[in-house]
């Protein structure tokens, strides 16, 4: 048998539960009945309810009902409508459909058949949705269709809620946005309808005439046409991919902005370029890298690695001329599109069989040249070559040959153990490779050479020393084969203990191995 005391503490918990019962039941204001054509008590349906026909108005809460007709159940405070059911809550929703069911105790509304939710923003249709009203959360599914202000966008999916307060709008299950200008194909996402602003909220892809976007976080706002991606995200054009950490972009103007790990693939020319500061024109067909900035051209079977201060990719246009007629007009020539890398400012690269450093470095894809701009150094195998100016000749993404233009030297070491060096010094140079290695050399004006030369058994046995006005150098595995003066000749050849030091050194010698490159990573200093 309970106590006193305890007996106490059951009734007041019984008054307390009671209390919580009537205030709750207090709060829920009951559905009114503003207008009808006509008004009838029904028990058909084992409830009490009011039968409404004709030009019907409700009112619960903040919210009006309109309908055909409808059932209005006082007991439970619930209602059925039908037909040309409309809903108004303030002055920025409204909700129509087929048919509604409505609880005024839970504020819930279930609407079916031919519903649209119009706001100042956007108008969505689907045939199932289910309305919060304490929430202002509405939810769709088994397929849906959102039109923007000003029918740009139209987005579809299988799933969605509607937030009234935030007037976003969350999208789920093959989702599609399709605009003049670009289609989203999402997996999630969520519009913004104040802002029109789309946020991606898993993978997604943006598909446009000029590119094709893949993200899995990110906004697109539909009326600037300017978005940011993160994370897992690319941009492919003209068979080129482009990543990086943080993506934006402005569509209207062609520009974007990469920053942290940015990755440049361009499929075509076999190469890729890395950076975190990335600028893209895309109406000019440009892109400019900065910080950290590398550079890989993929080979066969080599790959060469670049680093600058800055990479400049830009296109040319030249004009194509007939070779029928050499009369060609602006209107009726034919123009190639030439696409350039400039690579300025402590340019170094490495391959397997090549290294150089230059100021700045311009990389013709058309026509394959190479030129190198402000002290540059080119080592090939055992051979150090310098210039005033130097351009190299591709063939298959291999040298072919080299030109040196103003005080060419090529500098090789002649032996493994002592400072002796082969030289050959001109005012101009062309070098001519055979499978990657110095074959035949040119030297046009003030031609001069010092050559180690060697007996049968490897050994040292004097100095050639020559000069003339051309000179013709043939060489085989970095071995002098032969010397052909064209003209003014002179020479004299020294034993190997006569010549003195000065005469082993020719003017302007500077041999730079420390600045060599010696792998891939020593391009960065």
């Amino acid at each position: 048998m309970p106590t006193n005391k305890n007996f106490l503490n059951y009734i007041f918990l019984l008054f307390f539960v009671a209390q919580i019962s009537v205030g709750y039941t207090q709060k829920a204001a009951k559905i009114e009945i503003l207008n009808a054509n006509s008004l009838e008590y029904d028990e058909s349906t084992g409830k009490k309810a009011k039968k409404l026909i004709g030009n019907v108005q409700l009112k619960h809460d903040d919210a009006l009902m309109f309908c055909d007709s409808a059932y209005v159940f006082s007991e439970t405070n619930t209602m059925n409508a039908y037909s040309n059911v409309k809903i108004t809550q303030g002055d920025s929703l409204q909700l129509f459909g087929d048919s509604l069911i409505y609880d005024g105790n839970t504020k819930k509304a279930i609407l079916r058949g031919n519903i649209r939710l119009v706001n100042k923003d956007i108008t969505l249709t689907t045939q199932f949705l289910d309305y919060d009203r304490t929430t202002n959360v509405a939810y769709y599914y088994n397929g849906g269709k959102m039109i923007s202000r000003g029918d740009q966008d139209t987005l579809t999916s299988q799933k969605g809620h509607y937030h009234s307060e935030s007037q976003a709008v969350f999208f789920k299950e093959n989702v599609i946005l399709k605009n003049p200008q670009y289609t989203i194909f999402s997996d999630t996402l969520k519009y913004q309808s104040q802002t029109e602003t789309v946020f991606f909220l898993g993978p997604t892809t943006i598909k446009s005439n000029q590119n094709l976007i893949y993200t899995e976080n990110g906004w697109y706002n539909t009326t600037t046409n300017i978005s940011e991606f993160y994370g897992n995200s690319y941009l492919y054009s003209e068979n080129r991919f482009i990543y990086g950490d943080t993506i934006y972009y402005n569509r209207n103007v062609g520009v974007g902005k990469i920053t942290c790990h940015a990755i440049i693939q361009d499929t075509t020319a076999r190469l890729e370029i890395h950076g975190d500061d990335v600028i893209m024109f895309e109406q000019k067909d440009s892109a400019i890298i900065t910080k950290e900035a590398l550079l890989m051209q993929f080979m066969d079977n080599d790959t060469l690695f670049m680093h600058a201060d800055t990479f400049k990719i830009y296109t040319t246009y030249q004009p194509v001329i007939s070779q029928d007629s050499l009369a060609i007009t602006q209107d009726t020539a034919r123009v190639d599109t030439v696409r350039n890398l400039l690579a300025y400012h402590n340019a170094k690269f490495f391959k397997s069989d090549m290294q150089g450093k230059a100021d700045s470095i311009v990389y013709n894809f058309a026509d394959s040249t190479v030129n190198f701009y402000v002290e540059p150094v080119i080592w090939s195998n055992e051979n150090q070559l310098t210039a005033d100016f130097i351009y190299l000749l591709l063939s298959n993404k291999e040298i072919h040959s080299i030109y040196m233009k103003e005080n060419a030297f090529i500098i090789s070491k002649a032996d493994s153990i002592l400072p002796n060096f082969n030289q050959i010094k001109g005012e101009n140079m062309v070098g001519y490779f055979v499978e990657k290695k110095l074959h035949k050399i040119e030297v046009n004006k003030q031609a001069e050479t010092i050559f180690f030369a060697k007996d049968d058994d490897e050994k040292y046995i004097g100095v050639n020393k020559a000069s003339g006005n051309n000179m013709l150098i043939f060489l085989a595995e970095n071995t002098l084969k032969s010397i052909t003066f064209i003209k003014d000749p002179e020479g004299v050849f020294y034993p190997i203990k006569e010549p003195s030091p000065k005469d082993l050194i020719l003017k302007g010698f500077n041999w730079n191995d420390s600045e060599k490159p010696k792998s891939k990573f020593d391009v960065f200093y």
